[in-house]
C-alpha cells in the first residue's frame, strides 16, 4: 500500500522559510565581518615574539595561580587545626 503524499507547503510556510533563510544569511554575514575584523586586529605590525610587558604579566598571573593552588594543601599540613 502506498503512503499518502505530503501536502504542498502553503504560501505562509514558504514565506517563513524565505525569512528564516534571509535571517540566517544576515547572521552569517555579521559573524564573517566580525571574524575578519578580529583577524585584521590580530595580524600586521604585531610582533610574533611579544613584549617584555606581556611576558611579565604572564609570569605574574601564573605564579598567582600556583600560589592559590598550593595554599589549600599547606593548610592541611598543620595537623587539622583551624
Amino acid at each position: 500500500m502506498k503512503s499518502p503524499k505530503a501536502p504542498k507547503p502553503t504560501a505562509q510556510e514558504n514565506a517563513m522559510i524565505m525569512r528564516q533563510g534571509m535571517q540566517l544569511d544576515e547572521e552569517m554575514a555579521k559573524n564573517e565581518k566580525r571574524l575578519k575584523a578580529i583577524a585584521r586586529g590580530g595580524l600586521g605590525s604585531k610582533s610574533m615574539l611579544g613584549s617584555k610587558a606581556d611576558a611579565a604579566a604572564k609570569e605574574v598571573s601564573s605564579s598567582a595561580t600556583k600560589k592559590s593552588m598550593i595554599a589549600p594543601n599547606v593548610m592541611s599540613g598543620f595537623g587539622g587545626y583551624r
